[in-house]
């Protein structure tokens, strides 16, 4: 009779294929502009919601660049987990009235299981 035994590569391979089955959004690809001047707030917002729509773990993922939010709400609650990795650099508008009296300039409100990654 065969002897069933697991294999260092198989254990690799299962290992890769559930980490690479998360969903990834990157904010370009929904239009975000890295030129430090084109407000970027509704791509942002779109990736947001792609991501937290995933029933898998989603990472939306800003690339190098200079990226003009307004004041935004990212709001949930979310199906999974949402990672933020952020290459690039947030500015906010330079006209401060653009951000208005709301006390914020980026809120995450509702969600648990939300972590936000740079390099700085």
């Amino acid at each position: 009779m065969a002897k069933l035994t697991s294999s260092p590569i198989f254990i690799i391979i299962i290992f890769y294929f559930f980490q690479s089955s998360n969903a990834a959004y990157n904010v370009v690809s929904f239009g975000a502009k890295p030129d430090g001047r084109t407000d970027s707030t509704q791509p942002f917002l779109e990736a947001w919601s792609s991501a937290c729509k995933s029933v898998t773990p989603a990472m939306i993922y800003v690339p190098r660049g200079s990226f003009v939010i307004r004041a935004v709400v990212f709001g949930g609650p979310c199906r999974s987990k949402v990672v933020f990795r952020i290459d690039g650099t947030l500015v906010a508008p330079s006209n401060y009235w653009n951000v208005g009296n709301s006390g914020y300039w980026i809120l995450f409100s509702k969600v648990v299981r939300v972590s936000i990654w740079w390099d700085y």
